[in-house]
């Protein structure tokens, strides 16, 4: 009886737990507030459209949040460990899939004529794009004018120039994404987020971030 004891609880210390964020991004909750984030943003599209100068762009600010709740904890545990990307490990997002509610967004952006702009690196904005296209999607990276320029400075004039010329119709982002947006701003979370919804208001939507619970 000892013994069978003794077996249970080295047995009980030798299971490792789970990552919180893990769990995070398997829960129902996760999955349910991002299907509904799509669906809203989906909604919005039209409105949206006719508040905008025509060439409007839909921005993707972390491509990730487009990947199906499996797809996204493959995302980081291959690609996202740590603090940077495994950038020889990006090409695989190419065979990750999409959520459907994701799918259906981008397909009525592009119904309704609106560019769909990836905020990434030229690595894992390449493998996205390319896996889209796969679903008859087409989505480009950051650019300045006819040029593909990557990088943060580029995304952020890339943001800035769109709004300016009254072109930005929905910006997706995460609880955390949402501060790296526009790179002129100083660090302080409070204080991004707080001129974020200055700048755009009611076309941000924002993610929760699946790194955090």
């Amino acid at each position: 009886m000892l013994t069978s004891c003794a077996l249970k609880e080295s047995t009980l210390k030798d299971t490792p737990e789970l990552d919180s964020s893990f769990k995070w991004r398997s829960s129902n909750e996760f999955g349910f507030i991002y299907k509904q984030n799509f669906k809203y943003a989906e909604y919005l599209i039209e409105k949206q459209r006719s508040n905008v100068a025509a060439g409007g762009s839909v921005f993707i600010d972390v491509p990730y949040i487009l990947l199906s709740q499996e797809s996204l904890n493959e995302y980081y545990k291959e690609i996202a460990g740590g603090k940077k990307l495994k950038l020889e490990k990006v090409a695989s997002l190419e065979a990750m899939k999409f959520s459907q509610e994701a799918l259906t967004f981008l397909q009525a952006c592009q119904n309704a004529d609106l560019k769909i702009v990836l905020m990434a690196s030229e690595q894992e904005s390449a493998a996205i794009i390319k896996a889209l296209e796969k679903n008859d999607i087409l989505a480009v990276p950051s650019m300045v004018g006819d040029f593909l320029i990557y990088g943060k400075t580029a995304e952020n004039n890339t943001l800035l120039e769109t709004y300016e010329s009254n072109r930005v119709a929905l910006v997706l982002t995460t609880s955390l994404g949402e501060s790296n947006l526009i790179r002129e701003m100083e660090d302080d979370f409070q204080e991004n987020s707080s001129k974020l919804f200055d700048y755009f208001g009611d076309k941000i939507i924002v993610f929760p971030n699946p790194a955090f619970n």
